[in-house]
């Protein structure tokens, strides 16, 4: 039984995560420059932090009401031009368990190429934190042309073998189904900033639905938020969003332990 559904007021806590590989730094300009949009949608009480990864992530603004301090470090942000290893799912692990005791709202914007050449993978880690986290995750592919080009011209990379933006888009839809975010993948520079206005308004605008569980067991179970009409039959969400609803819910929960 649903003990209580609201929308929520409390501010948001939004970390902007950034990739900063050399293939990255041949297109930040087209996502870096429209990121104002994403600050200027949020409210003056929500607050924002910045970090970067390429091996490791690394902070470069802690949590802060100061949109334009968060400007400046985005400008600022380093590439690393003497490496080529990306360890996209370890550093979102980091992240996370930087954001597991930060109390309120928080979502995480992921602007990255979802490339990852640690080897074996560590992708099973990364989805069981995901699942367990009350972090909200907003992936932002980067390299949309480039992506394009390669699936297209080179069908042989995407046999998952070597790295494959084929397998990279499926885990960054992944990262956001789990999490009851939303994956983007903008072809063209224009589209950051319609991007940034959206998830800068999911970050502010949600709604919380409380129950109680049914187990008090430490595990994880799986959770399914559907919508129903006055007779209680489910309402099939809409295959053109701007013809219906959508639901963006976590998957799951981690029941409290005894």
């Amino acid at each position: 039984p649903i003990t209580n559904f609201a929308s929520s007021e409390a501010p948001a806590l939004v970390l902007v995560l950034v990739e900063t590989s050399p293939a990255v730094m041949l297109i930040y300009r087209q996502h870096l420059m429209a990121a104002r949009v994403l600050l200027e949608g949020l409210e003056p009480k929500d607050w924002v932090a910045l970090a970067e990864y390429n091996q490791s992530p690394r902070v470069i603004q802690i949590f802060t009401q100061q949109k334009q301090d968060v400007l400046r470090g985005l400008r600022g942000l380093p590439f690393h031009l003497g490496t080529a290893e990306l360890h996209c799912f370890q550093s979102m692990g980091t992240v996370l368990d930087w954001l597991e005791p930060v109390p309120g709202r928080k979502s995480l914007v992921v602007l990255t190429t979802g490339l990852d050449t640690e080897q074996p993978r560590r992708w099973e880690a990364l989805e069981e934190k995901l699942r367990a986290s009350e972090v909200v995750v907003y992936p932002i592919a980067l390299g949309g042309t480039l992506r394009g080009f390669l699936k297209a011209k080179y069908p042989e990379m995407e046999d998952g073998t070597h790295l494959s933006f084929v397998q990279a888009d499926r885990d960054l839809k992944e990262m956001a189904r789990l999490t009851g975010g939303r994956a983007y993948f903008p072809k063209r520079a224009q589209e950051f900033s319609g991007i940034y206005r959206e998830i800068s308004s999911a970050a502010r605008l949600t709604y919380n639905l409380g129950f109680a569980p049914a187990s008090r067991d430490g595990q994880l179970h799986k959770i399914d938020v559907q919508v129903v009409d006055a007779k209680g039959r489910v309402i099939a969400p809409a295959e053109n969003p701007k013809r219906g609803y959508q639901v963006h819910a976590r998957q799951g929960y981690l029941a409290p332990a005894q």
